[in-house]
C-alpha cells in the first residue's frame, strides 16, 4: 500500500537513540499489525517504545483528532495501588473505595500511561464498555462499575452469577489489567497501541487470551477499526510466532547500547521448508529460544530431555546465563536455525550425532564460514576449517579401505544408532565413533593408525567447539545411557536415563557425558557470584584508615567509627578491636551475619602487609 505520492506506507521506519551513544543509527521497522519487542531486562526495550511512540505522533496516519496514540506502561497499574497496599505510608492501606481520574482530564484520557485513561473511556463510551464486559462475564465471571465521587472515578466490580458488588481495592491486580487492556484494546479511537509487559499479572491462559484479542483487532491503522500494536514482552505466551511468516515483526534487543537485531520481511532464510517446520511446532517452552541470549541446538526430544536434566543436576544454571536449549529435527535443521538465530544476534551452538561429521561437510563448511573461523584456520596452518575436515575425511576412508576386516569386526560389537541407514555408511560412522572414543580397541596395526587418526581428528573437534559446533563422539546420545532398558520409545528411555542423574555422583556424570557437558558449559558458562571481590577493598579500606588514624589506646569505637567515617556504612560489615601490645594490632571480626567467613576473625599489625594480609582471608572462588 502507498500514499497519493506514490511512498509505500509499509514498512515504517523508527529510528532509536541507543543508550550513550547518539551518533549511532538504530531503526526498527513496524508493519500493519502486531510488532513485538523481545529481550532481557535493561537491554532499552522501554526506552524503544517511547521512541517508537514519538515516531507515531508525528504521523499524520496514527495521530489525527479522531485516533490516538496510547502508550500504556509497565507500572499502568499504579493509581489503584494504594488501594491495595501500603505503597506510599508505612503499614497504612487506603480504606477508601478506589477512584481513578478527575472529570477534567476525561478529553485527555490518551495522555495517560496507567489504567486511568482505559477507564475514563470505559465511563464515557457504553458500547465500549458492553464490549469488555461481554469478555469479562465470560471469561471471569465479572462486570464492572464505574461512578464519580470527589475522589474520582469509583471503580466496582459485580459478581455476575450473584453476590455484592465490592470496591476494587479487593479484586485481584490480573483482573484490574485486564480490565483495562482490554479497554485499549477494543478502543477504536486508538489507531497504535504500544504495551509494555502486557503479561503483568495475568494468568498464562489470560494472556493467551489477551493476544487472541489483539490479533482480532491489529491491522492497518489506515483502517478505521484496525490499530497497530506493539508490545514489549519477556511472555513466551504473548509471542506471536506460528509461521515462518511473522518473524519480521519480532525485534530482538540484547543490549541498550547496541541495535536491535530484526529479520528482513524479504529475507531468504524465511522461504526455506526446514525453517518454516521447525517454526511452525515450536512450543510456548521452545519459544522461550526467542527470549535467550544464548541458544543451544540439539538433535530431537531425546536430546533435550537428557541435556536439559544433565544440566540441572550438575548446576549449570541455563536460565541464569539467559541460555534456552531447543530441539531440532535432523541433522537438515541445524544450519538453518543456526542462521536465523545469529540474524537475531544470539550466540547459538549446536550438539549434532555423530553422523553429522561422518556423512558429509556440510555442517563443518556452515561453520567454516563464520567469521570467527578464519582465525581458527589461520592457528591450525590452514586455509579454512573445512580443508582440515576434507583432509580427514580422506584419511578416514583410507583407513576403512585399508583396514577392511578390523573395521568390519569393531563395527560388529559397536551398538550402531544408524542401522536404517546404507552399510556402507553406518561402517563409515561406527568406525568414527571408535576412533574418537577408543581406538586402540582396533586390533594390530589398526589400532595405532587409528590412535594417530584420532589424534588428528581432535584438532578439528577442538577448533569447532571453538566455533560453537559439538557432536556426540559416541554417535547419539543413546550411546551414552547406562542402562540398557529395552520396550521403551526414545524420549521415554531418555527420561528414564535422567530421571538417574538424580543418583548419581556429579563427577560420575561428567565423565559419562562429557560430550554433552561441553556445549553446555559453552552455552551457558558458569558464572558465580563473588562476594569476596567486593569486600576485599572495603576491608583494605578500613584498616589503612584505622591505623593511620589510631594511637595504643585508641577504644575500639574509635577505630570503628574512623572506619565509618572512610568507608561509610559498608564499614559495618566488619568490627573492629584494639587488640595493641608492644605494637599497633587490630583484631578483625566480621559483624554481619550475612558474610560469615572461617577466614576470620584475625588479627593483623600495622607493619603487616595489606595486599597480602586481605586476600589471604578474602580468597574469593578462584581459591575452591
Amino acid at each position: 500500500m502507498a500514499d497519493i505520492t506514490g511512498t509505500p506506507l509499509w514498512p515504517l521506519s523508527v529510528k532509536l537513540q541507543l543508550f550513550g551513544d547518539p551518533s549511532t543509527e538504530s531503526f526498527v521497522h513496524l508493519r500493519p499489525g502486531i510488532s513485538t519487542l523481545v529481550g532481557p531486562n535493561g537491554s532499552g526495550k522501554t526506552r524503544a517504545l517511547r521512541g517508537i511512540k514519538a515516531a507515531l505522533l508525528s504521523w499524520s496516519r496514527t495521530n489525527t483528532p479522531e485516533r490516538k496514540v496510547h502508550f500504556l506502561a509497565a507500572g499502568r497499574s499504579s493509581p489503584l495501588e494504594n488501594f491495595r497496599a501500603a505503597i506510599s505510608t508505612p503499614g497504612h492501606v487506603d480504606n477508601d473505595d478506589a477512584a481513578v481520574g478527575h472529570t477534567a482530564y476525561r478529553r485527555q484520557w490518551w495522555d495517560f500511561e496507567s489504567v486511568t485513561g482505559p477507564l475514563l473511556t470505559l465511563d464515557a463510551r457504553p458500547d465500549l464498555r458492553l464490549k469488555v464486559e461481554a469478555r469479562l462475564q465470560q471469561l471471569l465471571d465479572r462486570s464492572i462499575q464505574l461512578s464519580w465521587s470527589q475522589q474520582g472515578m469509583n471503580v466496582r466490580i459485580s459478581p455476575v452469577s450473584g453476590g455484592s458488588a465490592y470496591a476494587a481495592n479487593h479484586e485481584a491486580s490480573g483482573i484490574l489489567q485486564l480490565v483495562a487492556l482490554l479497554a485499549a484494546i477494543h478502543n477504536d479511537e486508538i489507531a497504535a497501541l504500544l504495551i509494555d509487559e502486557p503479561e503483568i499479572s495475568l494468568h498464562p491462559q489470560h494472556q493467551a487470551f489477551l493476544l487472541e484479542e489483539m490479533e482480532r483487532v491489529a491491522g492497518d491503522p489506515t483502517e478505521p477499526t484496525r490499530k497497530i500494536i506493539v508490545i514489549a514482552t519477556h511472555s513466551a505466551t504473548l509471542l506471536p510466532l506460528r509461521s515462518v511468516k511473522e518473524l519480521p515483526a519480532l525485534m530482538f534487543f540484547n543490549s541498550a547500547r547496541n541495535a536491535p537485531a530484526q529479520v528482513p520481511a524479504d529475507a531468504d532464510i524465511l522461504n526455506r521448508a526446514k525453517l518454516t517446520a521447525l517454526v511452525a511446532r515450536l512450543s510456548a517452552t521452545h519459544r522461550l529460544a526467542m527470549f535467550a541470549e544464548r541458544v543451544l541446538l540439539v538433535e530431537g526430544p531425546s536430546d533435550e530431555i537428557v541435556t536439559a536434566q544433565l544440566a540441572r543436576r550438575l548446576d549449570l544454571r541455563l536460565l541464569a546465563r539467559n541460555a534456552q536449549i531447543l530441539p531440532v529435527t535432523g541433522k537438515g535443521e541445524f544450519i538453518e536455525a543456526a542462521k536465523l538465530f545469529r540474524m537475531m544476534k544470539k550466540e547459538v551452538a549446536i550438539l549434532a550425532d555423530l553422523d553429522a561429521l561422518a556423512d558429509d561437510n556440510t555442517l563443518v563448511r556452515s561453520f567454516s564460514e563464520l567469521p570467527a573461523a578464519s582465525e581458527v584456520a589461520d592457528r591450525l596452518g590452514r586455509a579454512t576449517v573445512t580443508e582440515l575436515d576434507r583432509d580427514l575425511r580422506n584419511a578416514l576412508t583410507n583407513f576403512i579401505d585399508r583396514h577392511s576386516d578390523a573395521v568390519r569386526a569393531a563395527a560388529a560389537r559397536y551398538d550402531d544408532w544408524s542401522s536404517n541407514d546404507s552399510k556402507e555408511r553406518a561402517e563409515r560412522r561406527v568406525t568414527l565413533a571408535r576412533i574418537l572414543t577408543d581406538p586402540l580397541s582396533f586390533d594390530g596395526v589398526a589400532g595405532g593408525d587409528a590412535a594417530s587418526l584420532c589424534t588428528r581428528y581432535r584438532v578439528l573437534t577442538d577448533a569447532l567447539a571453538e566455533l560453537g559446533c559439538f557432536f556426540l563422539k559416541r554417535g547419539a546420545i543413546e550411546n551414552y545411557y547406562t542402562s540398557d532398558e529395552m520396550g521403551f520409545g526414545k524420549p521415554d528411555h531418555a527420561a528414564r536415563e535422567a530421571a538417574a542423574f538424580e543418583t548419581t555422583q556429579p563427577p560420575i556424570l561428567l565423565s559419562q557425558y562429557a560430550d554433552v557437558v561441553a556445549p553446555l558449559t559453552y552455552i551457558a558458562p558458569k558464572q558465580r557470584v563473588d562476594e569476596d571481590l567486593l569486600l576485599r577493598p572495603k576491608l583494605g579500606a578500613v584498616l589503612a584508615a584505622a591505623f593511620l588514624s589510631m594511637e595504643r589506646d585508641s577504644s575500639s569505637e574509635r577505630l570503628n567509627a574512623i572506619a565509618r567515617t572512610t568507608v561509610g556504612s559498608d564499614a559495618e560489615v566488619f568490627r573492629l578491636s584494639n587488640c595493641s601490645k608492644e605494637d599497633l594490632r587490630i583484631a578483625v571480626e566480621m559483624a554481619s551475619p550475612l558474610f560469615q567467613r572461617d577466614t576470620f576473625p584475625f588479627e593483623i599489625g600495622r607493619e603487616d602487609n595489606l595486599t597480602l594480609v586481605v586476600p589471604q582471608k578474602l580468597p574469593g572462588l578462584s581459591s575452591s
